[in-house]
């Protein structure tokens, strides 16, 4: 503000030498109409406080007392003049009172003396550009701040309206924000805009600013902030690189888990696959197996993810018949004694051979492949085992594997028709199987899980293949 500062610094010699000379002459004129109308009687000499005053503005408390010091001088003069009515009293309150008067008003006035430099120091040494701009758009008084900061003189930023010197970009925002303060009045936080600088670069600028109604100014504070606004342009630039490799990063990962994920079901359907080389020429048992278990699961309430484990590790509950030999599991008429504890012995050999896996898909497969032969009643194997303490997945599972069992042709026995299948289920729920797993089976389409069709619908086709020829 860089008026102010000149008004609070120029040196004031001819003004104060002017001041003072008028302070005298106006003491002594107030001396001789005291003296010559006597009427008046000692009343003009309080106007003696008017050149007291403009002594100590001018000089502060130096003037003040010297004025003071003249004043009852020429008090003590017309006491003496009059005759000294009063006495000493008189004349010694007088005297006192002036130099009293003339002692505050000097020291008032140097503290605002003082001030006005203080103040004027601060602007001009402020970091920040301190301005008073009029509601009709122009800098009135700015501070060396601007000039360094815009390389601008005080008297080219003050010569034209300072909308002149916003980025183009910034102008709009920057009018709304004025008219915020003069037609709304409005304080201004934190307002950022581009000022334009000698060379034709752009500064960042943030304004904190009040109007000022009655004076019709607005008083503001700005702040250059393009250094940390580059820092928050090349944070988000990091952030967004950062942000886009965590992206592709990620892309990745999710492709060399699916990968891995896809490794691990193939692994899974082709070890389910070994288990059921030897005893099933379609090679399609272990997945009937694991899509009706699935559908059991759902039925049964069990969460997508469940029902996903459950699909998934379904197909490994007769991985213990790898450990069975060729002559048994092939064996077309009935077993044995021997042959039948061997046969049994592979529901254990399977649990031991999928156990201490820290996959969560082999842990259930271990319990599935341990308990799919036990029976609700606790007639079944290996543990005999009955009602819930038997796995619910294992439970599932048993039911699944013995109805694809029945309904496809194995080496010692043939297919049994759908409705005899689900006749046996039936006669076995609350023996072998579950109650409440019987009950799910019963919601779904039999045909559908042994993978052939009705006979209305195999009828229907034949009759339509007629029609056809």
């Amino acid at each position: 503000m860089f008026r102010l500062r000149q008004a609070a610094t120029e040196t004031p010699s001819l003004s104060q030498i002017g001041v003072v000379t008028l302070a005298v002459l106006l003491a002594l004129a107030i001396y001789v109409v005291s003296v010559t109308v006597e009427r008046f009687g000692d009343a003009p000499l309080f106007m003696l406080a008017v050149p007291l005053g403009l002594t100590a503005i001018a000089y502060g408390l130096t003037g003040g007392i010297a004025m003071g010091l003249l004043a009852s001088t020429l008090a003590a003069a017309w006491w003496a003049e009059q005759g000294y009515p009063g006495g000493l009293a008189w004349l010694s309150s007088r005297a006192v009172t002036c130099l009293l008067i003339g002692a505050v008003l000097g020291w008032f006035a140097d503290s605002r003396h003082a001030l006005g430099r203080a103040i004027a120091s601060h602007r001009e040494l402020s970091l920040d550009m301190i301005a008073t701009a009029s509601f009709d758009g122009y800098f009135v008084e700015v501070n060396p701040a601007f000039t360094r900061t815009l390389g601008f003189t005080a008297e080219e930023l003050v010569s034209r309206p300072f909308i002149d010197f916003v980025h183009p970009d910034d102008q709009e925002p920057t009018l709304a924000a004025v008219v915020e303060q003069t037609e709304e009045g409005r304080d201004v936080f934190n307002f950022q805009n581009r000022y334009r600088t000698k060379d034709g670069s752009y500064r960042w600028l943030e304004w904190t600013s009040r109007p000022d109604p009655e004076g019709r100014a607005l008083i503001a504070v700005a702040r250059d902030v393009t250094d940390r606004k580059r820092l928050e342009e090349l944070e988000h630039e990091y952030q967004n690189r950062l942000e886009q490799a965590v992206r592709e990063r990620t892309k990745e990962l999710n492709r060399r888990n699916a990968e891995l994920e896809e490794a691990r079901q193939e692994t899974m359907r082709r070890l389910a696959l070994a288990a059921e080389y030897r005893d099933d020429e379609t090679f399609e048992h272990t997945a009937r197996v694991g899509h009706t278990a699935a559908l059991l699961a759902a039925a049964l309430g069990f969460s997508e993810s469940e029902v996903q484990v459950i699909r998934d590790a379904a197909p490994l509950h007769d991985i213990g018949k790898l450990a069975v030999s060729d002559t048994v599991l092939l064996k077309p008429g009935k077993l044995t004694r021997e042959e039948v504890e061997h046969m049994r012995r592979h529901a254990a050999t399977g649990a031991t051979i999928l156990s201490g896996s820290s996959s969560g898909v082999l842990q259930v497969a271990e319990e599935i492949a341990q308990g799919h032969h036990e029976w609700w009643d606790g007639n079944g194997y290996p543990g005999g085992l009955r009602g819930d303490h038997i796995p619910l997945r294992a439970r599932i599972v048993a039911l699944a594997d013995v109805f694809d069992a029945l309904t496809h042709k194995r080496p010692y026995k043939p297919a049994w028709p759908v409705e005899e299948a689900v006749a046996e289920i039936r006669r076995l729920r609350g023996l072998q199987f579950d109650p409440d797993v019987v009950d799910a089976f019963e919601q779904l389409d039999p045909y559908e899980l042994a993978g052939v069709e009705r006979m209305s619908d195999r009828s229907a086709a034949i009759a339509d293949d007629r029609a056809v020829a």
